[in-house]
């Protein structure tokens, strides 16, 4: 059952990676404690994520041991390349984990999850909470899931994690800003947190990977602001779209609409950050249409992120016409493989 759910997490094999690299600390002179950090899901997001955590910095986290995971060999093949190139490896413990059990038994003081789908997330915490140590009951472990999951899911996930050991605690930071502000460190974390204590304790990490950590109250918040989020810029990139579009037809040249439009009242992430037309987004010199639609975030995705928004309207009782019309769209670009 865990291999099926998490096998949609990942594209290609299902094999588990069975070697374990582990490329030790060359010198250190640190006397900051050791932190363990295992970090689960290398996929778009994950993969630069997990380099940007796992750089060395003077910094609370300048002793740090990093463990990664992914059911995708490649993913881990992937990742331990980039970090190899970037010098992490030169500075950093860095290992790659064989399965979820392993992660569980290295007794990690944070794991950090970046999963597409609610099934994944709940699959990978039950699974490593479940295989925790004694010792890490009495120390405690704090899950850090930067996966974008439903309200309900984020609630169940805190209170098992809790029910292992109350020292442990399970925190939903769902991130903004997509591959390149992961891939430049400039997320924005919108975090569910249980108390003031775990919220000051996530943010060397957070930091490392973004710009803003922001509180949005109790465990569930962090999820539920990410689909309202996520709700509005579906919206908005359709217009974007449907503009550029139109320009297009109309002969305007497509970097002369978009410079116009972001310093207009039609600017907004996709059209300055993330636009659309490929043209444009190579003028703005960035987004994922700038190179052929590879490794932005994927349509499924979206469309995971829309049903979920409105599941969530349904058990409040809130009309999200708008919304209800973006998934349509998304759902109509995804059964045609523009993913």
């Amino acid at each position: 059952m865990l291999s099926a759910l998490l096998s949609r997490a990942t594209v290609g094999s299902n094999i588990l990676y069975k070697t374990v690299h582990r490329h030790r600390l060359m010198s250190s002179s640190s006397s900051s404690p050791t932190v363990k950090v295992s970090f689960v899901g290398l996929g778009n997001m994950g993969t630069q994520m997990a380099l940007n955590l796992a750089k060395q910095r003077d910094d609370e986290l300048s002793n740090l041991q990093f463990t990664v995971y992914d059911m995708n060999e490649a993913n881990i093949s992937t990742f331990m390349k980039q970090a190899e190139t970037a010098g992490i490896s030169n500075s950093t413990v860095l290992q790659s984990a064989p399965d979820l059990t392993a992660i569980a038994e290295a007794n990690p003081d944070f794991i950090v999850t970046s999963l597409p789908t609610c099934e994944a997330s709940e699959a990978v915490v039950s699974e490593i909470s479940s295989n925790l140590p004694s010792s890490s009951c009495a120390t405690g472990c704090l899950f850090i899931d930067t996966s974008t999951i439903s309200p309900a899911v984020s609630k169940k996930l805190h209170q098992q994690v809790k029910a292992v050991s109350p020292h442990n605690d399970y925190v939903d930071a769902p991130v903004s800003g997509g591959v390149k502000g992961a891939t430049d460190a400039s997320l924005t974390f919108m975090t569910g947190c249980s108390s003031e204590v775990t919220f000051q304790k996530i943010q060397p990490l957070l930091k490392r990977m973004g710009k803003a950590v922001l509180p949005c109250g109790a465990s569930g918040s962090g999820s539920a602001v990410k689909l309202c989020n996520n709700a509005a810029l579906a919206a908005q990139m359709i217009g974007i779209c449907e503009a550029m579009s139109l320009g297009e037809s109309l002969g305007v040249d497509p970097k002369v609409l978009a410079n116009v439009m972001n310093v207009s009242t039609a600017k907004c992430w996709s059209s300055e950050v993330n636009n659309p037309h490929p043209i444009a987004a190579k003028g703005i010199g960035s987004g994922a249409s700038a190179n052929d639609y590879e490794g932005g975030f994927g349509t499924s995705l979206m469309l995971k992120d829309l049903n979920l928004a409105l599941d969530a309207a349904v058990e409040e009782g809130k009309s999200m016409p708008v919304t209800g019309l973006s998934r349509q769209l998304y759902s109509l670009a995804d059964n045609r493989g523009l993913g």
